[in-house]
């Protein structure tokens, strides 16, 4: 369990929040590349507590600014997008893409007070097909990380993403926690080859897991220079290790397990859009080669880990990405599959995920809980970010994970025989590139 204080630094993520602080200073996805066009109409977002407008300025390139205008406090996203800024539609004040104000036509021509007027923004750059933006204080951001995904062609990778009305933590926790494939996603007959078989397609790392007789997974946690690398091991009945290797990177992404020979990986980012709302940034691809259709079918056909099933869209900040089930309607629970066929009657890995993480409410009180061994990875990746938030507000220490190349790493499962540490006997399947060794921090 954590103290109610280590719970509040956890979860509180606003502006001059320890963990708020911590997490401006990496790069935070904000939109699809696609989601804007130059000129065109904004969006509404919300990140880390603020309320932003996200805008492509006529010349194209991508902005973000506070929603409020600094004159009267009315809302940008009303406001007119220009050449390479925002216009206010109340009094026709304009910013640049800095947020300098570059223009007040409703005040006399003499007037320098323009010159003495800035509103909040933030720079953004595009790689992957993602918009991203920098939050926090350095005059010069840090390089983008060099995730695999955003650096291949489009047809290798497929974006999802989705709201949650949870704490980022509670979310990112269940990204992390091998465990539960045994239960929540998997079918109540472990001999029922023709359920495995329907659930490994729209999931990966989940088959064998279901099979193997080992519920209890034995957990091993090595930090990294860039987060925690998390083995779960099961035994299988020859007495060899069935290894599922998570990878967290700070500060907020997971990548689960893929199958044994399946070379498509997998991550969730996990973006805090407040303290009690999160964006469930989800990503498949191939490092080789295009996705097929029947890949992608499998992933957004219902029973995988996208959601793209979609509420009505509404302007409210990431409103056209509210997912069509939720507690509303039992997450679309199938009651009948639920007590005959599956641990969780819920439809989709995805769905089954949010509704339990949900289900604990907004933010959860973690004085309360009672952990075990199979929590040693959420208890070891909770102890990283916490003392990586408490080094810069009370030391100025640098965040881990500053290093782009660093970013450049895969989930794996792997079977190995027991005398083979297991860190190294999947070295080759977890690093991007051939011949680089994981750095321990």
């Amino acid at each position: 369990m954590l103290s109610k204080a280590d719970n509040e630094l956890l979860t509180r993520v606003g502006p001059g929040t320890p963990m708020g602080n911590l997490m401006r200073q990496y790069w935070i996805p904000v939109l699809l590349s696609t989601e804007l066009e130059p000129g065109g109409k904004p969006k509404r977002v919300r990140l880390l507590g603020e309320s932003l407008i996200a805008y492509r300025a006529a010349n194209g390139q991508a902005g973000l600014i506070g929603e409020f205008c600094p004159h009267r406090r009315v809302s940008l996203y009303f406001g007119r997008v220009e050449a390479c800024g925002m216009r206010c539609a109340y009094h026709g004040w304009a910013f640049d893409l800095s947020g300098q104000c570059i223009d007040m036509p409703n005040e006399p021509p003499e007037s320098n007070f323009k010159h003495k007027v800035r509103t909040t923004a933030y720079p953004c750059r595009e790689q992957g097909g993602v918009i991203w933006t920098y939050m926090g204080p350095a005059a010069e951001p840090p390089p983008l990380p060099e995730l695999e995904w955003t650096l291949l062609p489009p047809e290798h990778v497929f974006v999802s993403k989705r709201l949650q009305r949870c704490n980022y933590f509670q979310a990112l926790e269940g990204g992390i926690d091998s465990s539960h494939i045994n239960f929540l996603h998997a079918p109540l007959r472990r001999d029922d080859p023709e359920m495995i078989a329907e659930l490994t397609k729209g999931g990966f790392g989940v088959g064998l897991a279901a099979q193997v007789s080992d519920t209890a997974p034995r957990f091993e946690v090595v930090d990294t220079d860039y987060g925690v690398l998390i083995g779960a091991r099961r035994t299988l009945p020859d007495g060899r290790y069935y290894w599922r290797i998570t990878q967290f990177l700070m500060p907020f992404y997971t990548m689960p397990p893929t199958e044994l020979e399946d070379p498509m990986p997998q991550s969730h980012i996990w973006v805090p859009m407040d303290d009690e709302h999160v964006v469930n940034w989800m990503i498949t691809w191939h490092p080789r080669r295009p996705l097929t259709k029947e890949e992608l079918a499998a992933q957004v056909g219902g029973k995988g880990s996208h959601v793209v099933d979609y509420a009505p869209p509404t302007s409210a900040p990431y409103g056209d990405i509210i997912p069509a089930n939720g507690p509303h309607n039992d997450y679309g629970m199938d009651w009948e599959a639920h007590r005959t066929r599956l641990f969780c009657g819920i439809p989709g890995f995805g769905m089954q995920d949010q509704a339990i993480q949900e289900s604990a409410g907004p933010i959860v009180d973690r004085s309360l809980e009672r952990l075990g061994t199979s929590d040693t990875a959420i208890i070891q990746v909770r102890r990283r970010l916490l003392n990586a938030a408490k080094a810069l507000r009370d030391r100025g220490t640098p965040p881990p994970g500053q290093d782009p190349a660093a970013y450049a790493v895969r989930p794996a499962s792997v079977i190995l025989p027991p005398d083979v540490m297991w860190v190294e006997g999947a070295m080759d399947r977890l690093v991007v590139r051939p011949g680089r060794q994981l750095i321990y921090a």
